[in-house]
């Protein structure tokens, strides 16, 4: 049997766990922090990342627990809906539906489907080697495959690619919350995800099966600047901006919400792989939220490196996919934060003169993927 190490216990550490392990391989997870689990913000499981799910079959433990949305929806500050992709339009067109959940709740998912997997926290991983060595705990081990799922700041990646200058600021930072149930009762939140344009600012909303409701905001920032972070500037940032915006940041806890600044990969990889070393998720390609694939790509990667015959095959398949979606969503995102006036006026124009099909069209590069057979 052959030895898999997989550096990073996230979402897309995990499923590559899984996955792996279903294939044969022995696998043990190394997650630097002392705790496992992924905090603050929810997450939209879009038709792609929902059949490689199936694939490695967690469909039934993911429908258990997630919310079926109803599409697609984007509206102006002032609440006029500019376009929207019918839940039933996407489920046709991709086969699956489109979801959400709290990140924690996909991550326990994984964790119970990992079984026996030894799963180390507090174990930090240095000098790995193309070799599949590297050094946990003081002492040096080897494995067949190391997976390197470490994020967006991977330390793998800074050793085995020393040339390429790491992640880079997006310009904007993002606050996200989370609504309880409670606090949520009679607030009227669409069954979709509603996403909502201003003038170099964004809102988003995606409600939960439970009840609560996770929100974002974005906005564009100097690098390292620190804005306020608590409800009532938050509040004021969005003052005027259509229900029921207001009430969820009046509802949100401060306790329930989180900030960071969005950094990507904006100078891609020329490998994802070095020698028996494979690079997973954000420390591959580390994209910008706009399109909603962070997670779905991790989520494929893992299954996909469990399938291949081999690492070249590995970065041949997810190497020009995930690099694709990433430069599109970069592309996105800076259209969708300008803020000139007269930029905002064109796209929000452009926006309500796309046909549905062509809205489709356009996140048909992502959503229409089918996983692949096990070589």
């Amino acid at each position: 049997m052959m030895d898999a190490s997989i550096i990073g216990g996230g979402i897309g550490g995990l499923t590559a766990a899984v996955a792996l392990r279903r294939a044969g391989w022995n696998v043990e997870v190394f997650e630097r922090a002392d705790t496992l689990g992924e905090v603050g913000a929810g997450v939209a499981i879009a038709p792609n990342a929902v059949k490689a799910l199936a694939s490695i079959g967690l469909a039934a433990a993911l429908d258990a627990v997630a919310m079926r949305l109803d599409g697609l929806e984007v509206r102006t500050r002032g609440g006029r809906t500019l376009t929207r992709v019918p839940g039933d339009m996407l489920q046709r067109r991709y086969g699956t539906p489109l979801y959400s959940l709290h990140r924690a709740e996909l991550h326990r998912i994984l964790r119970d489907a990992i079984g026996d997997v030894p799963l180390h926290t507090g174990a930090t991983v240095t000098d790995v080697t193309p070799d599949g060595e590297f050094t946990v705990g003081g002492h040096r081990r080897r494995a067949d495959l190391v997976v390197a799922a470490d994020g967006v700041r991977s330390r793998v990646r800074a050793h085995l690619f020393p040339a390429h200058p790491g992640p880079s600021y997006a310009g904007y930072t993002v606050w996200r919350g989370i609504v309880p149930a409670d606090a949520a009762r009679g607030i009227d939140v669409a069954p979709r995800i509603g996403e909502t344009w201003g003038r170099a600012r964004r809102f988003g909303t995606v409600p939960f099966a439970d009840g609560r409701v996770y929100w974002y905001a974005m906005e564009n920032a100097p690098e390292g600047a620190r804005p306020r972070h608590d409800v009532t500037a938050l509040a004021e940032r969005y003052a005027g901006w259509h229900r029921p915006i207001p009430e969820l940041l009046a509802a949100t806890p401060v306790a329930n919400m989180i900030r960071h600044d969005v950094h990507y990969l904006r100078d891609p990889l020329a490998a994802f792989t070095a020698g028996k070393v494979a690079l997973l998720g954000d420390a591959a390609h580390a994209v910008t939220p706009d399109i909603g694939q962070g997670a779905c790509l991790a989520i494929e990667d893992g299954v996909v490196l469990a399938a291949v015959r081999d690492l070249a095959d590995y970065d041949a398949q997810r190497r020009p996919r995930t690099q694709r979606i990433a430069a599109a969503s970069g592309r996105l995102g800076r259209m969708l934060t300008v803020g000139n006036p007269a930029a905002v006026l064109v796209r929000d124009a452009v926006a309500g003169m796309t046909p549905i099909s062509m809205s489709m069209r356009s996140i048909g590069s992502a959503y229409e993927w089918t996983p692949p057979i096990a070589a």
